[in-house]
């Protein structure tokens, strides 16, 4: 931990949040201007927040050089697909199974991702073949006892070792062969 801990970034607090996007009154107006163009939007409480997060990560990103970022959830997806636009980073998604975002949001910014998880079978059949049906969200019952003897024995009885390692083999993929094509271009 002690090695890995000078090189953790996280994220400013909430008034750090909200003086950046008083600074950036500009670019303020045109994200929300391209919100205002879109068919399905997010609903305006988590569009304002991601944005917030997008003014500021998108300075720190830059000086890091990232060229892919993942989002956890369809929320952080939000955020993620503002700094696409502001940066030209690739981008892949999980989205969770009871998302508070509308489905045709979810459709439409899944197009614009490289890949990624959906826990709903319906949803995967519209997106490309990059994406991948994450069972690991279920939680049937026989998959809940089994999490639950996993816990007392100390091993993960659920998750499936092909799953992660295809998905693992697919992240460095997207980040990787991302970043060689963006310093060929570069020279």
């Amino acid at each position: 931990m002690e090695q890995i801990a000078p090189s953790l970034e996280f994220l400013a607090d909430p008034m750090v949040l909200e003086a950046e996007w008083r600074a950036n009154p500009v670019l303020a107006q045109r994200l929300e201007q391209e919100r205002g163009q879109q068919s399905s939007r997010a609903p305006s409480a988590i569009f304002l927040r991601q944005a917030r997060f997008a003014l500021v990560l998108r300075k720190l990103f830059r000086e890091k050089n990232v060229s892919h970022v993942h989002a956890t959830s369809s929320r952080a997806l939000v955020c993620v697909l503002m700094l696409k636009k502001l940066l030209g980073l690739t981008v892949s998604a999980t989205i969770e199974p009871r998302s508070e975002l509308p489905r045709e949001w979810i459709r439409n910014a899944l197009a614009e991702c490289v890949g990624g998880r959906v826990s709903n079978r319906k949803l995967l059949e519209q997106v490309s073949s990059s994406f991948l049906l994450d069972k690991t969200t279920c939680r049937s019952a026989p998959r809940k006892a089994l999490a639950m003897v996993g816990q007392e024995i100390g091993i993960d009885l659920t998750a499936g070792t092909r799953f992660w390692q295809k998905w693992a083999e697919l992240l460095l993929r997207w980040s990787c062969g991302d970043r060689k094509s963006k310093i060929e271009n570069r020279k």
